[in-house]
């Protein structure tokens, strides 16, 4: 998935409305990685893309079959992760390992396939492992709830109370509250609008010469 966000990065001083397109799948990956329904419905409306919403629609619903080998790429991660998740559930520990694998080598930002094979790691009682694709996972979605539920379990099998408690409260108010602090869909990151460097530029002109008198 680096490509899209390369392609996103040429866009923003090529050509805005390739660069509004490029963000708005951007912000659908993450709202479809994050099971966030409401937000890729109005990103789908945007983008007017009827084979996309349908394929948005059939993986949020579970019906991940058609998709493991589908364009663009997250929607083949998002696949294998639900594949894995399957697997898990079966008790198959070693076919889930092999989707989650699957789903990050289509991308590798995909944090729940970084949670579950932590989790997977975590039932074979490969501590350090699961601990590794947790951390990995947290720098992609701290907002996650599911991943604090799961650093929770780690830490009590490490003894850690203090930090086991930590984690399930904070899973607790992300599931009371999902949205908190989550930028909005379809908006684009500050670092990618004109107005963020002009502002900056004039901090630093104001630090910079209002210091002498």
């Amino acid at each position: 998935m680096k490509e899209l966000e390369a392609a996103y990065a040429r866009a923003l001083l090529e050509d805005p409305e390739k660069a509004r397109r490029l963000r708005l799948l951007l912000d659908l990956r993450t709202a479809l990685y994050q099971r966030d329904a409401d937000a890729a419905k109005r990103l789908l409306a945007e983008l007017e893309d009827e084979a996309l919403k349908q394929a948005v629609e059939d993986l949020l619903a579970g019906r991940y079959a058609p998709y493991l080998e589908a364009e663009p790429a997250f929607l083949a991660a998002e696949a294998w992760v639900q594949k894995g998740v399957e697997a898990a559930a079966l008790g198959d520990l070693a076919a889930a390992e092999a989707a989650f694998n699957r789903a990050l080598t289509l991308d590798e930002k995909h944090p729940r396939a970084l949670m579950n094979l932590g989790n997977v790691y975590l039932e074979r009682g490969e501590l350090e492992a699961a601990k590794a694709a947790y951390d990995r996972a947290l720098a992609l979605a701290p907002d996650l709830a599911d991943l604090h539920q799961n650093l929770a379990a780690y830490y009590k099998k490490k003894g850690q109370i203090d930090a086991m408690v930590r984690h399930l409260k904070r899973a607790q108010r992300l599931r009371l509250y999902p949205a908190a602090g989550r930028r909005p869909a379809g908006v684009p990151p500050i670092y990618a609008r004109f107005w963020f460097w002009l502002l900056l530029a004039g901090l630093l002109y104001l630090f910079l010469h209002g210091r002498g008198g």
